[in-house]
């Protein structure tokens, strides 16, 4: 299996020269609010300073996917088009592109997310609650990548707060949820209610985090 090459998508990637900051990942007596007002902070800052993290996550993601033996063309994922300080998540579309066709990208339309059908020469049209794509839905999906703002050990996720992915994945049967971040973002525990769906997996530059049973 060929990895991509660490400096894929370097396009996209800010070439700062790197000032990690250290942050506490120790959380007490914080609500959800809080940890995103801090967290989003925190990535943001790293999203500054980055330079080959979207890369190593890309790469982290191949590994985990191949020792799952299920890395190839018939895969079906979805993935995220990235926002703001969103995980870069350019340079694992560019991977996979190489490795399947079947791939998506999370259209926000009418209060929800759908999956449409992506390829390098998509249209991307971008919106104030994230992108359209005026392509077919893609079905029967395996697995779907998630942002998120912050995460714990066990694969809670933390996102923005409108439950636009916890909705999307509830409507989705055996599938592998996996989330991307820094490592950074993880937290000691991540505050969760009833309708909060866990991740199978968190793939981030440093770590692959798995669900506990």
């Amino acid at each position: 299996m060929r990895y991509p090459p660490i400096n894929l998508g370097s396009t996209v990637v800010i070439h700062n020269k790197r000032f990690m900051r250290r942050y506490s990942s120790k959380i007490s007596n914080e609500n959800k609010n809080d940890i995103r007002k801090k967290y989003i902070k925190i990535r943001k800052q790293t999203h500054i300073n980055d330079i080959y993290g979207s890369e190593l996550i890309a790469i982290n993601l191949l590994k985990y996917l191949e020792n799952q033996k299920i890395l190839n063309k018939n895969l079906k994922i979805a993935l995220y088009w990235p926002m703001g300080s969103e995980i870069n998540s350019k340079p694992t579309l560019a991977a996979l592109s190489q490795i399947t066709n079947n791939i998506a990208i999370a259209s926000t339309e009418n209060d929800k997310i759908l999956f449409k059908l992506w390829t390098p020469n998509t249209p991307i049209i971008s919106t104030n609650l994230g992108v359209i794509l005026k392509t077919k839905e893609l079905k029967n999906i395996d697995i779907i990548i998630c942002p998120l703002i912050a995460f714990d050990q066990n694969c809670n996720r933390l996102g923005r707060g409108g439950g636009y992915y916890d909705k999307a994945l509830n409507r989705k049967k055996n599938i592998i949820k996996i989330g991307f971040a820094y490592n950074i973002q993880k937290i000691a525990k991540v505050p969760t209610d009833s309708h909060d769906i866990k991740m199978d997996v968190i793939v981030t530059d440093k770590f692959i985090y798995r669900k506990k049973d």
